[in-house]
């Protein structure tokens, strides 16, 4: 990742209260540079500008750290590992599950994590069905799809993951209408922020499970 690429991840880190170290940037850049380098053969994003990876992959997806419980948190759908691997890198007291039905999204994010030796991150072929003993999980402290299904399809699904008193997150377009949320979730807070670079309007329905 160039010079300017990276002031534009730490000057963004900054607008959302992450004061990101050396070897946290150094992280999240050999994740785009990777991510890029993979793209050419596996269809991990859509997403080929490094100024755009950064802002619509890495920064929206430091966007939810502040908010993450410590504990575990499951990212459904990860695809190229967004958010589950930019909050691991800026959170190392939460644990992440990066699971995807791809196993070629998975062999590039098993192969990022051996190469960065990265740990408290797992990455997992599977495709969820809302049964987590059936498939070999435990429950998490928090759950998050950022672009994987419909939110009112999420939040059905999410909750059987999530443990008693954690949280379940929705990331939403600015005109995203607000999903409903099924009788064990509640909605605990919905926030906006705007992208950086281009100044996209985001919003994040936080919910908790009762």
């Amino acid at each position: 990742m160039k010079p300017e690429h990276l002031k534009i991840l730490e000057d963004g880190a900054a607008t959302i209260g992450l004061r990101l170290d050396a070897e946290q940037r150094a992280l999240l850049a050999r994740h785009v540079d990777v991510l890029l380098k993979w793209n050419k053969s596996v269809n991990l994003t859509a997403i080929t500008d490094p100024i755009e990876v950064v802002e619509k992959h890495l920064l929206d997806s430091l966007a939810l750290a502040p908010l993450v419980p410590k504990g575990t948190l499951l990212d459904a759908g990860t695809g190229g590992g967004f958010p589950g691997l930019p909050v691991r890198v800026a959170r190392p007291d939460v644990e992440v599950l990066l699971v995807d039905s791809s196993q070629k999204k998975i062999a590039f994010l098993k192969n990022f994590i051996a190469e960065t030796r990265l740990t408290g991150v797992q990455a997992i072929a599977l495709r969820l069905s809302g049964n987590p003993a059936a498939e070999g999980l435990s429950r998490v402290h928090s759950a998050v799809a950022r672009a994987v299904s419909s939110p009112q399809q999420w939040l059905p699904l999410a909750e059987h993951y999530v443990l008693p008193g954690g949280l379940v997150f929705c990331m939403l377009g600015p005109s995203e209408p607000l999903p409903t949320p099924p009788e064990d979730l509640v909605l605990q807070q919905e926030l906006a922020y705007k992208l950086p670079v281009t100044q996209a309007e985001r919003r994040l329905a936080v919910y908790k499970r009762v």
